[in-house]
């Protein structure tokens, strides 16, 4: 018998063809007086139609979206607006929190770790608060107990240097051979013994180098950087139910594309993992 044994039924938000700018622009809200609080002297550039960063969450701020987008409906909504996002040092919970607001109303927070990366160049650069683009996704209802609920995604790269339009530029790009040491020495090594020995593990929702790759690698997991071939195990950081952004996530949704292909890999949350490690 192998170390997992478990079965878990999934469901997210359905695919959608992505919108034409074209069509994207009919379904935008039209904009009224609220719409000045979007106005900073910071503002995000980035990709046109590219959301790379999730926002966790919007569970917690369902009204709000539902009366940004409108209510559920049987396909959904696929829509973009202006947002901001400001740091929170008062935040209790954690005082490097970055909110993130639309039309002034809180949609939910980045993750812990993008919102110290982001945060710390903020406060780098003396920003308390910048504009970006985000894409609200969901809102859709099939019947009475099937519906998605609404995730948020930012225009605001993944990783690496933001540009916030204040005129200031990029720190200089390691050499080669200094991103291959960076990243490698950010992934814990595995232990030579452990229940988790033979597991190649991805870790979405908490750092690389951070205490949950250190438990999973001191119980012999292969810490990978990101959902390959090899994945035999995708840790999520988070609680059942998933926020609709991580379900939404690309790491997510090539793990499930994996296991549709026939892949043993697993998506286990962190407190499954820790118990079937055990």
């Amino acid at each position: 018998m192998g170390l997992f044994s478990w079965l878990f039924g999934k469901r997210g938000i359905p695919n959608q063809q992505k919108l034409q700018p074209s069509v994207m622009a009919k379904t935008r809200p039209k904009t009224n007086a609220r719409s000045v609080d979007f106005l900073s002297s910071a503002n995000v550039k980035w990709r046109v139609g590219s959301f790379p960063t999730e926002v966790v969450g919007e569970s917690n701020y369902q009204k709000t979206l539902s009366e940004l987008c409108g209510a559920h409906t049987r396909k959904g909504h696929d829509q973009e607006f202006a947002a901001r996002i400001e740091l929170e040092p008062n935040n209790p919970y954690d005082t490097n929190a970055v909110v993130v607001k639309i039309r002034n109303s809180v949609v939910g927070y980045l993750p812990r770790a993008a919102a110290k990366r982001v945060g710390s160049q903020m406060k780098d650069e003396r920003i308390t608060n910048a504009s970006c683009r985000a894409r609200v996704r969901g809102g859709w209802r099939t019947n009475q107990y099937d519906e998605g609920k609404f995730g948020v995604r930012l225009s605001i790269p993944q990783r690496g240097w933001i540009d916030f339009g204040t005129g200031r530029k990029p720190p200089s790009a390691p050499s080669d051979k200094t991103k291959k040491q960076t990243s490698t020495s950010q992934r814990p090594e595995p232990s030579e013994t452990g229940p988790l020995v033979g597991e190649w593990v991805t870790i979405i929702g908490a750092p690389k180098d951070g205490e949950l790759a250190k438990e999973l690698a001191s119980k012999g997991a292969k810490i990978m950087a990101g959902v390959g071939k090899s994945t035999t195990l995708l840790v999520v950081a988070q609680e059942r139910p998933f926020t609709p952004g991580l379900v939404g996530s690309s790491q997510y949704r090539k793990a499930e594309q994996s296991i549709r292909e026939g892949s043993r890999l697993r998506i286990l949350a962190a407190s499954e993992t820790r118990n079937a490690a055990d």
